[in-house]
C-alpha cells in the first residue's frame, strides 16, 4: 500500500475528515485529536498495511508508522482540510486534568522538533570537528554554523509561539509579534544593563527578564492570548474587526505578560532546573535505574513529554540535560539489543526481516518498529531490554552524564556528548552506558525463551476462523451450536464498496433483513462508486440503475443493491457503467452515484451485498460484521 493510500484508510477508519480536529506527526507517529473516539475503528487500522499499531493515549488517537511517517504525513495532510478555528472544533470533547497536560505539550513541542534536533545535531557535529583540530573556534566557518546551531535555541519563544497557538487556535502572527515584544531590543537592554533603570506600565514595575531561550513565558502568554482574542473579537463589531481587534488584545497580553505572566513562567522554569538537579543530587543511580527500566513504557504512555519543558529549560540555562535525553539514548539502545538477539536467534524469516529493519532504526533512535513490531510482540525481549535500560540508567546517573543538545537519542547523537568546554570523559561515559544497555539486552534475550512463531487466526467476534473442520462447539439456549469453517471448497466476494460494515438483521427493509433474498452483509456507502467484486458475468442490470447482479467464475450470484427503496429514483443520479453479459474482472467500475443527491432526497444509501443462490452454499460468512470496509477488500466467503 503506498503512501497516498495508506493515508486515505487511516483518515476514513479514523471517521472520516469530519472526526478529525487536529492531525500532526512525532518521529514515528501520527497523531490526532478526534471529536468522536467512538467513530474510530482501532482494530481495522493496526491490520492495515504499513501500520505498526493504533492506541488511545492522553486523549490523542495515535497511529504507529515507524520511519515513513512524515511521507505519510504529507499525504495525509494534503487530504485533510483543517481550519484554525471553527465551530466544530468549539463543539469536540477537552481532555482534562493529566490528559490535557501532556496533549497541549505534545501538540505544542512535536512541531518544533525538526529545528531543534536539526540545530541540536549540528551543535555535536562542531563540537567532535573542534576537539578533532578540524575546525577552530575563531574560524569564519565556526561562527556561521555556531549561529545556526544556537538559533532555535535563542529564538526558541517564536517557534514556541507558532506551535502553541496552532495548539490554542489562535492567530499565528499575533503570537509571534507577542514573542517579538518578548524579545524586543528594549526589554533585552534593560536586562543587560542590570535593571539600573525599571520600566513601568501604569504605574505597574515591569520585571526585567531575558527571554531569550525561554520555554514557558511564552506558552503561558499565548494560551492568555487565545482567551482575550475571543473575547475581544466578540464585542468589537464586524466592519472594524480587522483595524481594531488584534491591537486591542496585544495592549491587553503583552503588559499582563510582561507584568505576571513572563516573570512566573520564569520561576517555574528555574524550578524545573532546580528540581532535576536535586532529584540527581540526593537519589543517586536509583532515578537513573527506575526512568532507564521505564522508559519504554513511559514513551508508550506519551508520558515524556512532561520532560519536556524541563528538557529545553535546561539545555537553555544550563547548556546540557541530564535526565530525558540521556535516558533515552541508554533505553533506545537496549531495545537494539534485544532486536540484534532476535534476528540472530529467530527461525521465523518475516520475524528476522523486521528485527534487522527494526534493530537499524533503533540503534539511529527510532524504537517504535522494534518496540510494536518485535519484543512487543514477543513479550520476554521486551522484558529484557527493560532490564537493560535499568542498568544503562543506573550507569549514566552515576557518573552524571551530560547531553549538550537536543537531538534523537542515537548513535548519530553520540557527538552532542563531547563537552564544548573541553574534556572527552563524559563521551566515553555515554559509549560505556549505551555499550551496558545494548550488551544486557542482547544477552537476556539469547538466554530467554520465546516463541516467534506466526499466530493462526483464530475465532473472534468479527472474523472468521479459517481452518478449523465444522463441529458443535458450544451451545446456544440449550441447542447445539455449529461453527461452519472454510478448507479448500471456499468462494471469495471482495468488496464492491467502501463505507461502514452493517448487517442485514439491522435493517429497516424487512426482506434483507431477514435474508429471504440470501445471505450476505450491508454496506453505508462513502464514496458513489460500485465495482466488480470478483471476475465474472454482469447477469442483470435493474431499468432503474440503483441494482445490478453478477455471476463469478466459480458460480456465486451476487445482487449489490445501492440503497433502500432507491427504485423510487427511477435512474435518476446513477451512471451504470456496464451492460447485461459482460464480463467484469475484479474492480471493473460497474456503476457511479451522486452519493449527496440520494441523501439530498432522503432515501437511505446502506446498501445489501447478497449472495442470492445461498441455498447452493453450506454457508455464507461476512469475513467482518463491523468496522469500515475499502473496496476490493475481502468481504464475504462461501463455504460448500
Amino acid at each position: 500500500m503506498n503512501h497516498k493510500e495508506l493515508s486515505k484508510e487511516i483518515i476514513q477508519l479514523t471517521g472520516g475528515e469530519e472526526n478529525i480536529i487536529q492531525a500532526w506527526h512525532c518521529i514515528t507517529r501520527l497523531r490526532f485529536n478526534v471529536k468522536d473516539g467512538k467513530k474510530v475503528q482501532l482494530e481495522q487500522i493496526k491490520k492495515l498495511d504499513g501500520v505498526l499499531g493504533a492506541q488511545f493515549q492522553n486523549d490523542q488517537f495515535q497511529v504507529v508508522i515507524g520511519n515513513r511517517v512524515a511521507a505519510v504525513y504529507e499525504e495525509l495532510e494534503g487530504q485533510l482540510k483543517q481550519g484554525t478555528s471553527t465551530e466544530h472544533d468549539k463543539q469536540a470533547p477537552r481532555s482534562r486534568g493529566i490528559n490535557a497536560v501532556l496533549d497541549t505539550i505534545s501538540g505544542i513541542f512535536t512541531p518544533i522538533l525538526p529545528a531543534i534536533v536539526g540545530t541540536g545535531m549540528l551543535k555535536g557535529i562542531l563540537a567532535l570537528l573542534v576537539s578533532l583540530g578540524l575546525l577552530h573556534e575563531t574560524s569564519g566557518e565556526y561562527q556561521i554554523l555556531s549561529s545556526i546551531g544556537n538559533a532555535a535555541f535563542y529564538f526558541l519563544p517564536f517557534l514556541l509561539a507558532v506551535s502553541s497557538a496552532r495548539k490554542f487556535k489562535v492567530n499565528e502572527y499575533i503570537a509571534l509579534t507577542l514573542a517579538g515584544t518578548l524579545l524586543y531590543p528594549t526589554i533585552l537592554d534593560a536586562y543587560n544593563a542590570n535593571h539600573l533603570e525599571p520600566i513601568r506600565f501604569l504605574s505597574l514595575p515591569v520585571s526585567i527578564v531575558n527571554y531569550t531561550q525561554s520555554v514557558i513565558p511564552i506558552i503561558l502568554g499565548v494560551w492568555l492570548l487565545s482567551y482575550v482574542y475571543r473575547w475581544v473579537d466578540k464585542i468589537i463589531p464586524g466592519p472594524v474587526k480587522v483595524i481594531f481587534t488584534s491591537m486591542i488584545v496585544l495592549v491587553i497580553t503583552v503588559p499582563v505578560l510582561l507584568i505576571a505572566i513572563g516573570p512566573l513562567g520564569t520561576y517555574i522554569g528555574n524550578y524545573l532546573e532546580i528540581g532535576t538537579s536535586w532529584l540527581f543530587a540526593h537519589s543517586g543511580p536509583l532515578t537513573g535505574i527506575i526512568l532507564g527500566g521505564l522508559m519504554p513504557l513511559i514513551v508508550m504512555t506519551g508520558m515524556h513529554y512532561a520532560f519536556f519543558p524541563g528538557t529545553l529549560q535546561n539545555l537553555s540555562k544550563l547548556g546540557y540535560d541530564v535526565l530525558l535525553l540521556p535516558i533515552n539514548l541508554v533505553t533506545n539502545m537496549s531495545q537494539a539489543g534485544a532486536v540484534t538477539a532476535v534476528f540472530l536467534k529467530t527461525k521465523n524469516p518475516n520475524m528476522k526481516s523486521i528485527a534487522l529493519s527494526s534493530g537499524i532504526s533503533a540503534l539511529l533512535g527510532i524504537t517504535e518498529p522494534a518496540l510494536y513490531g518485535v519484543t512487543l510482540k514477543l513479550k520476554k525481549p521486551f522484558y529484557a531490554s527493560l532490564v537493560g535500560g535499568a542498568v544503562g540508567g543506573g550507569f549514566i546517573t552515576a557518573v552524571g552524564l551530560k547531553c549538550f543538545g537536543f537531538a534523537v537519542p542515537g548513535l548519530l547523537s553520540l557527538p552532542l556528548y563531547i563537552d564544548p568546554k573541553g574534556g572527552m570523559s563524559n563521551f566515553w561515559y555515554a559509549l560505556i552506558g549505551v555499550a551496558m544497555s545494548f550488551i544486557v539486552s542482547f544477552i537476556l534475550t539469547l538466554m530467554l525463551k520465546w516463541d516467534d512463531s506466526e499466530p493462526q487466526p483464530s475465532p473472534a467476534s468479527d472474523s472468521l476462523p479459517m481452518e478449523v473442520k465444522p463441529e458443535t462447539v458450544s451451545k446456544e439456549n440449550g441447542l447445539p451450536v455449529t461453527v461452519h469453517t472454510i478448507e479448500e471448497k471456499k468462494g471469495e466476494v471482495q468488496s464492491p464498496l467502501t463505507g461502514e460494515l452493517v448487517p442485514l438483521a439491522e435493517l429497516p427493509d424487512k426482506t434483507f433483513a431477514d435474508e429471504l433474498t440470501g445471505k450476505g452483509i450491508a454496506i453505508r456507502p462513502t464514496e458513489g462508486k460500485v465495482t466488480a467484486p470478483f471476475d465474472g458475468t454482469v447477469t442483470m442490470v435493474a431499468k432503474s440503475k440503483h441494482a445490478i447482479m453478477l455471476q463469478s467464475t466459480d458460480g456465486i450470484d451476487i445482487l449489490i443493491h445501492v440503497g433502500l427503496n432507491t427504485v423510487s429514483l427511477k435512474g435518476k443520479f446513477f451512471d451504470v457503467k456496464v451492460e447485461v453479459g459482460q464480463a467484469v474482472r475484479l474492480g471493473d467500475p460497474l456503476v457511479e452515484f451522486d452519493l449527496e443527491s440520494i441523501k439530498a432526497a432522503g432515501l437511505e444509501l446502506v446498501s445489501p451485498v447478497i449472495v442470492t443462490n445461498t441455498p447452493d452454499y453450506l454457508d455464507v460468512v461476512p469475513v467482518h460484521v463491523k468496522g469500515v470496509i475499502s473496496m476490493n477488500e475481502l468481504l464475504l466467503l462461501t463455504v460448500r
